[in-house]
C-alpha cells in the first residue's frame, strides 16, 4: 500500500495542482478497479503512483550523481 504524505494546508484545503492524462479505456476501468478494491479514488491511486515514481527517479539521480 503506498502511504499518504502530509500536504501543506491552505484554508482547511490541500494546496494541489490539476494535471489531466488521456488514457485507454482498459487502463481507466483497471484504475477504477483498483480504486474500488482499496475504497480509494482513482486520482488518489493515481496521485500516490506518481509520488512513487518522482520519488524513484530523484534516488536514481542522486545514485548517478555519486558515481561522478
Amino acid at each position: 500500500m503506498i502511504e499518504l504524505e502530509a500536504r501543506e494546508l491552505v484554508g482547511g484545503k490541500r494546496k494541489l495542482e490539476l494535471i489531466a492524462v488521456y488514457i485507454t479505456k482498459e487502463k481507466k476501468v483497471a484504475l477504477e478497479e483498483w480504486a474500488a478494491s482499496e475504497e480509494r479514488s482513482v486520482s488518489w491511486i493515481v496521485a500516490k503512483l506518481i509520488d512513487k515514481a518522482l520519488s524513484a527517479r530523484q534516488q536514481q539521480q542522486e545514485g548517478a550523481d555519486n558515481d561522478n
